[in-house]
């Protein structure tokens, strides 16, 4: 029992503890490209990162969101392989997104500076040189992105902090003559550089400085950012960290924004973990799931790994499954598998603690398949419940070589896996009967935890000491074991109700070697109080030979007594008849007890020989429904797959063709060829939003027609410079279309917003295009789309003119089977009504 709570406790979720360790991660690669103007940088990169992006969300806050939070779980559950900083590296890698872009939501909205795209790229000179062509607040934006790639940089080394400093003193000497966001965004990376230069005192003297100019300024956002970050750098468990983040808290639900509700409550929670509220944990899981849901967040996968864990904790292993069930189902995209041995480890533990070996070493093997050495992290844990629970099933023998393996080619880096895999290796080699070198590695993990840091202790702790303590009781050293019993005990916590019940029952073992029976009844009764069932007879029986012995060793006590006083001789007289009566009645006694229990005994083997066979029969009838369910499942998932996979296909296709028509018309010379080239791209890429649509949303056959929509318009706003000349009005309802309705639909739109800001606008004189989708009726929808621009020539005829747009647009409406009109009153307003399809 006490190997097998060891092997989950040390492989269980974190105990949320900060070890710093130089992990370096590498940005990726940028596409190299010689550009030569500012506005072409920016055009460049952000089309790029629009290709690399393979976060599924197109907003920042949610792209924001996914690397915070994702970087949170490795720093937590890694247990002191990994710093923050190495952390928020590997999502932004994963999923193709910039790491400033975790430190800039005080000045950035998502679209990268010239800056970002060389630092990106890894071209810090070349940064270095556009800095001393840039002015005002585009230079001050620089300073803070140098100075954000140093301080952020894995580790703190002098090197990086120094140059670091540089920028940062530029910055906040330019932010004196500029507006004050730039001045807090300056203040805010010095006190992160004072922080990771040890300085934290300093540091948080400057958040507080921020924190009151933030204030005097009226800028609450900015001040719930400080709080924020501010709390994020103090060490866990201290007050002031929880309150700052309280105020934070506090001010993002006033201001309604749930992606950084999300992260501070999720930041909140590392709290509750590090002081063990676990039941305040649990229902803020719940509620950082909902939340998520909300916004239609799909990274569910760690509040779920999260709840799995404390229902392991608690014992509710159905629960335990459940929310493991529910963390793998949220694992969608290649991008997500990347952490996925985390998961499979989670399972592992779960069917390991259900007395499931085989299963559990299965799961743990699935983690294992794929193992490298940069991947270490995600596999590592999966290896050593591997070893575990071939300890507990008896099978020593196999666990060896695979520590053996390990040792040599994947050997343990961080102080913490070092430590337990020396108590590993104790153990297998105790189970092995070599007690040499089990107790030599017993004491190499002895030694290490004396130096491991107090807050970092979790509940791995007690387990390993009472491990060793029991080894030692076994050698006979009683004196130490009861020492490390003692050393143990320390690091239970309240609510560790198996740490309790293992105390006492080793406790009770060391006081029945040593002879203190009394002592030992009474921590077997209070073992008994952390068990949820009672004891086998035979533990019974041991009691009750304890309590005989007590009884026996206190009657020779008071025997010697009387005999110091001469009455030695009456005394055993009355004994021996004291002792015959004793041994005629409990003989009587023993004979109806043992009847009794022979009795009970064939009854319940009865019992249980019925109940194994109905077992089994509803074991069999639930093998074969849950293979039945599981492929159901796994064909309808390879359908939405495929589904998807079509349209994200086609969609490349698109853009392919797009690209190679946006490269055939930087050679055209004729300015029609040109326009008609870029009205074709506008049209492809109407299409081309469709089919994104449909791979990224769960809905791969219908299209929400309100989002799309303002895609739609977003795109051809941008592609026409009209200096925010032109207004649209969007009045959708929220309707979804078949895909076979909404490219028609989409195509008539462009045409209609592409000839409204071509010809209704002339002499950059200011308009209005208004966009009306609405049903009519239960079976027909109305889209109007009008301007307020010059309207059509009085002398055309729409019947004799001859226009690609026009034919177009009359084309797609017959498509639709709908009519369409147009008219010329105070601008152009076309009509089309078409019915509804339905499948």
């Amino acid at each position: 029992m006490s190997l097998k709570l060891l092997v989950g406790v040390v492989l269980i979720y974190s105990d949320y503890s900060t070890i710093v360790m130089n992990l370096k991660l590498h940005f990726w690669a940028s596409i190299q490209l010689v550009l030569r103007s500012v506005g072409l940088v920016t055009l460049f990169v952000v089309n790029a990162n629009a290709q690399s992006n393979t976060s599924g969300y197109s907003d920042v806050a949610r792209q924001r969101l996914l690397i915070r939070i994702t970087a949170q779980y490795l720093h937590t559950i890694s247990q002191g392989q990994i710093d923050m900083d190495s952390a928020v590296r590997i999502p932004c890698k994963v999923y193709g997104l910039s790491p400033i872009l975790a430190y800039s939501e005080g000045y950035s909205d998502g679209r990268p500076s010239p800056g970002t795209s060389l630092i990106d790229a890894g071209k810090i000179k070349e940064s270095k040189e556009l800095l001393t062509r840039l002015k005002d607040s585009a230079r001050i934006r620089l300073l803070i992105e140098l100075g954000s790639y140093y301080v952020f940089m894995p580790g703190n080394r002098k090197a990086d902090l120094d140059q670091a400093a540089k920028y940062i003193d530029e910055a906040i000497n330019f932010s004196r003559s500029a507006p004050t966001q730039w001045k807090i965004e300056s203040m805010t990376l010095r006190a992160h550089l004072l922080h990771q230069s040890g300085r934290a005192d300093e540091g948080q003297k400057m958040f507080t400085e921020i924190e009151t100019l933030c204030e005097r300024s009226g800028n609450t956002l900015a001040l719930a950012q400080a709080f924020l970050r501010g709390g994020e750098v103090l060490r866990y468990g201290d007050p002031i960290r929880l309150s700052k983040f309280e105020k934070a808290l506090s001010i993002f639900k006033t201001k309604h924004l749930k992606e950084q509700e999300i992260e501070t409550l999720s930041l909140i929670n590392i709290e509750n973990f590090v002081n063990k509220r676990y039941d305040v944990a649990e229902a803020l899981l719940h509620k950082i799931i909902k939340l998520q849901t909300e916004i239609k967040f799909r990274q569910t996968q760690y509040p779920y790994d999260a709840l799995s864990w404390l229902a392991y904790r608690k014992g509710a292993l159905n629960n335990a499954l459940t929310f493991s069930n529910k963390s793998l189902a949220s694992i969608n995209t290649r991008s997500d598998s990347t952490f996925i041995g985390l998961f499979y480890t989670r399972r592992g533990l779960v069917y390991e603690r259900l007395f499931k070996s085989d299963e559990a070493i299965t799961w743990f093997d699935k983690s294992l398949k794929d193992k490298k050495r940069e991947s270490r992290m995600y596999w590592y844990r999966s290896l050593i419940g591997k070893v575990g629970t071939l300890n507990v099933i008896g099978r020593a023998k196999e666990a060896l070589p695979l520590l053996k393996e390990a040792e040599t080619k994947y050997p343990p880096t961080s102080y913490f896996e070092q430590m337990h895999f020396a108590l590993l290796l104790g153990i297998t080699y105790e189970n092995l009967k070599r007690l040499d070198l089990a107790e030599q590695n017993y004491n190499i993990f002895l030694i290490m935890a004396e130096k491991f840091p107090m807050e970092y202790v979790h509940d791995e702790f007690p387990a390993a000491f009472f491990q060793i303590a029991a080894f030692y009781r076994k050698v006979g050293n009683t004196a130490k074991a009861r020492e490390l019993l003692e050393q143990g005990k320390e690091f239970i916590s309240a609510t560790d109700i198996s740490g309790k019940g293992e105390y006492f029952y080793n406790l009770y073992k060391l006081d029945s070697l040593d002879g203190r029976y009394l002592d030992a009844i009474k921590n077997l009764n209070l073992r008994n109080d952390f068990k949820d069932s009672v004891f086998s007879y035979d533990q019974r029986k041991k009691a009750n030979e304890l309590l005989v012995k007590y009884e026996a060793e206190k009657k020779d006590k008071d025997i010697r007594l009387l005999n110091s006083q001469n009455q030695l001789q009456r005394i055993k007289a009355e004994e021996a008849d004291r002792t015959k009566n004793i041994t005629l009645a409990g003989a009587a006694s023993l004979l109806i007890i043992i009847g009794l229990l022979l009795n009970r005994y064939s009854l319940k083997q009865r019992s249980n020989r019925q109940l194994e066979a109905n077992q089994k029969e509803l074991d069999r009838k639930n093998v074969y429904l849950e293979t039945l369910n599981t492929e159901q499942e796994k064909l309808l998932k390879e359908k939405e797959w495929l589904i998807r996979e079509v349209h994200h296909r086609v969609k490349n296709n698109l853009q392919m063709v797009t690209s190679l028509l946006n490269s055939q018309s930087a050679y055209l010379e004729d300015d029609a060829a040109v326009t008609a080239v870029q009205d074709s791209l506008r049209r492809m890429q109407a299409m081309s939003l469709i089919h994104q649509k449909l791979y990224l949303d769960e809905n791969t056959s219908q299209i929400a027609m309100p989002e799309y929509i303002s895609e739609l318009v977003g795109y051809l706003q941008e592609s026409f410079d009209t200096d925010n000349r032109i207004n649209y009005d969007l009045r959708i309802e929220p309707l979804y279309l078949d895909v076979s309705q909404a490219i028609p639909l989409g195509l008539i739109i462009n045409e209609s917003i592409v000839n409204a800001i071509k010809y209704a606008f002339l002499n950059e004189h200011s308009g209005l295009v208004c966009i009306n989708l609405k049903r009519e009726g239960a079976d027909y929808l109305f889209l109007k789309i009008s301007d307020n621009g010059i309207g059509l020539p009085a002398e055309l005829d729409l019947m004799q003119h001859n226009s690609l747009g026009l034919d177009l647009m009359q084309g797609l409406t017959k498509q639709l089977k709908g009519s369409f009109t147009i008219e010329s009153l105070k601008g152009v307003h076309i009509t089309v009504r078409f019915p509804v399809l339905v499948r």
